[in-house]
């Protein structure tokens, strides 16, 4: 455990963080660069050595795996990534596992899919397993399960991976490294590309659509948007996000030491339960149920549960213990949750006043 009060970030006590390292660093020519790698493990050690636990979120499965298929570019179709990461995971652990071994780290792989997450045994079962591995001294490496990944988009895209991570093991501070050194603040494409100023601070809420461009390096997916996605998801949460380049050596020790390095997201005020944040990184919602005005006001000013004299309508099929949306008299979806009885009863239940 660490603490960083008196520092230019008060990051209060850090026990846990979760370190996201994409394939823009570790393979930034479409292949894995060695001392890059070791450079990653070092300063990775060195958090260690300061009593933190670190889960590390790597990519860069694809861009190891391609050439042993024979080819001499990165894939583009979906067939082609998935086989090549199924080819390159092996080769990226052994890697990891090397230059962690130099350092007396045992390491361990976890590939996990967003559905282990939103199925509740399943990420308990995950949790539990990451508790145990860090509670033993063990780093746990996790990348996403790409040969599986029946997403486009999401082959080879850890930034939100890395977010649910965070979620999962109760992590104190999420730490993105990127290809530049945080959030730039530009007025236009030109200066974006010759240099511009670090957005230090960025709150939630913030509007800073207009300084993120599509930019993405030759072996990333998501860009500088997917980071920021994932960096407001955990600050939802009340977790500190710092997106920084991940090119400069010992960045990482200055981060958890409170300096003003890359870009903080600020974490919301209040921090939401273990439950509550397993509800809430579910993407997917089956129904939807629309409320009143006093019901809106109940949930969101007292935490108070939904009462059925305070429903107006239902939409969808669910059943127990499926995820809804909550909408209020316009439409707008203002909460999720899950519900206790199945969408059959809950419509024959709306608007009666409980006894």
């Amino acid at each position: 455990m660490t603490s960083t009060s008196g520092s230019g970030r008060d990051f209060g006590e850090l026990r846990r963080v979760v370190v996201k390292v994409g394939s823009g660093i570790i393979a930034p020519a479409g292949r894995l660069d060695p001392p890059v790698i070791e450079r990653i493990a070092q300063d990775v050690t060195t958090l260690r050595d300061k009593g933190l636990e670190v889960v590390l979120v790597v990519s860069g499965a694809v861009a190891a795996g391609y050439l042993g298929m024979g080819s001499d570019r990165l894939p583009v179709s979906v067939v082609e990534r998935q086989a090549a990461a199924a080819v390159g995971q092996y080769q990226l652990m052994t890697m990891f596992a090397s230059v962690f071994e130099e350092r007396a780290t045992v390491v361990a792989q976890l590939l996990m899919m967003q559905d282990d997450i939103e199925d509740r045994r399943r990420f308990l079962s995950a949790r539990h397993t990451l508790q145990e591995l860090l509670s033993r001294g063990i780093l746990p490496i996790v990348n996403e399960n790409d040969p599986l990944a029946d997403d486009e988009a999401k082959i080879g895209d850890n930034d939100h991976l890395a977010a649910l991570v965070t979620s999962l093991i109760t992590a104190d501070l999420l730490v993105i490294l990127s290809t530049v050194a945080g959030v730039l603040r530009f007025r236009d494409e030109l200066e974006a590309k010759e240099g511009a100023e670090v957005i230090s601070t960025i709150e939630v809420g913030s509007e800073i659509d207009d300084h993120i461009t599509d930019d993405q390096s030759e072996t990333g997916v998501g860009g500088m948007k997917a980071k920021v996605r994932a960096a407001r998801l955990a600050s939802d949460w009340g977790v500190p996000t710092v997106i920084a380049s991940g090119k400069e050596p010992g960045l990482l020790s200055r981060v958890v030491s409170g300096e003003d390095v890359g870009s903080l997201f600020v974490p919301a005020d209040k921090r939401l339960t273990e439950r509550k944040r397993w509800i809430a990184i579910r993407t997917r919602s089956v129904g939807s149920i629309s409320v009143d005005d006093g019901a809106k006001r109940a949930l969101v000013e007292r935490g108070a549960s939904l009462l059925p004299a305070g429903i107006v309508e239902v939409e969808g099929e669910f059943g127990i213990g499926e995820r809804v949306d909550l909408l209020d008299g316009s439409g707008q979806a203002f909460a999720v949750g899950l519900v206790s009885y199945p969408a059959s009863e809950i419509q024959r239940m709306k608007g009666r006043q409980s006894e």
